[in-house]
């Protein structure tokens, strides 16, 4: 069974409603281990420090925005690499133009439901599929299924 590899996901967006309730899901419901930044500084700071497997970015920030954040990243030999999923309200033919010439793997419309979020995070890592979601007490759902090998209920599940 192949999980998924990329599990540090920096969020970088103004909007705080939203980058909390996608650092909850993200990191409780599948699993990821998430920073958040508020603005392109932070942003930076926190991607050096972090060194996210994957960046989600928005564009309309205060101080450094989304376009310069993304032109740092891609002059940093650290961090080049590392795939940004821009995250819009809104979504132009010029905007995809400026993603492609800055670097961006991919454009997402937010808010962006489920499914299509762990669609871009799969493609841009190249990974098959998702974390497995977090029950309650923090263990993963195949580990709560799975009995010792050996043990009574193990034996009568074989």
């Amino acid at each position: 069974m192949t999980h998924l590899k990329s599990r540090r996901v920096l969020i970088v967006d103004d909007e705080s409603d939203l980058t909390e309730a996608l650092a909850i899901r993200l990191s409780s419901g599948w699993g990821f281990t998430v920073a958040v930044a508020h603005d392109g500084d932070e942003g930076l700071r926190k991607a050096a420090a972090f060194r996210p497997e994957v960046i989600l970015l928005d564009i309309a920030m205060p101080h450094v925005d989304g376009w310069e954040m993304c032109r740092r990243l891609r002059d940093d030999p650290e961090t080049r690499s590392v795939p940004i999923v821009v995250m819009t309200a809104w979504s132009t033919e010029d905007l995809h133009r400026r993603a492609a010439e800055e670097g961006v793997s991919k454009v997402l419309l937010k808010p962006a439901d489920d499914d299509e979020l762990l669609s871009v995070l799969r493609s841009v890592t190249g990974t098959v599929r998702p974390p497995e979601p977090v029950a309650a007490g923090g263990a993963r759902e195949t580990e709560r299924r799975k009995a010792p090998r050996g043990s009574p209920r193990d034996r009568r599940h074989r």
